[in-house]
């Protein structure tokens, strides 16, 4: 019985631990919290075209003030599980300087169709000047920023 209960004391301190904590605050910011700066927050395609750029003009011209990465996404994707919380450290690593977005593309059929996504996790990478770069797949963080610069010319 004893056992138990100390069992039952580690399980329930380790769930308050200020680690589970942090885990269960990262991942609330992962998706909408638009005042945590490193934020990878959840969009449509139509807020897509007022936020980043109209993805069914004819020419390609940013709205947006800053650079973009956008992760297309299905909730039934492991490998975009497991992209989550890389994506989140990679936007923090650029925190400020680069935003981050992601959309579902079985609920956003015409942007898939315009980008022509057949595979997730896509990421599109969107810089200011000149046409977006495409990334497919999940890599280690180092490597996303890798591309990330490469793609804003930045390295």
């Amino acid at each position: 019985m004893l056992k138990r209960v100390l069992y039952l004391v580690l399980v329930l301190l380790a769930w308050c631990s200020p680690g589970a904590a942090a885990q269960q605050h990262s991942r609330l910011n992962y998706d909408g919290d638009l005042d945590t700066i490193y934020t990878v927050r959840t969009i449509n395609q139509q807020e897509f075209r007022e936020r980043i750029a109209d993805f069914t003009a004819r020419d390609w011209v940013m709205v947006s003030e800053r650079p973009v990465v956008v992760d297309f996404y299905a909730d039934w994707c492991q490998p975009c599980k497991r992209l989550e919380p890389i994506l989140r450290q990679v936007a923090q690593h650029y925190e400020g300087t680069v935003d981050f977005y992601r959309i579902d593309v079985d609920a956003n059929s015409e942007i898939s169709d315009v980008f022509q996504i057949r595979s997730v996790p896509f990421l599109l990478i969107c810089p200011l000047k000149g046409e977006p770069k495409s990334v497919i797949g999940v890599y280690p963080q180092r490597e996303f920023i890798r591309v990330i610069n490469q793609a804003l010319n930045q390295e």
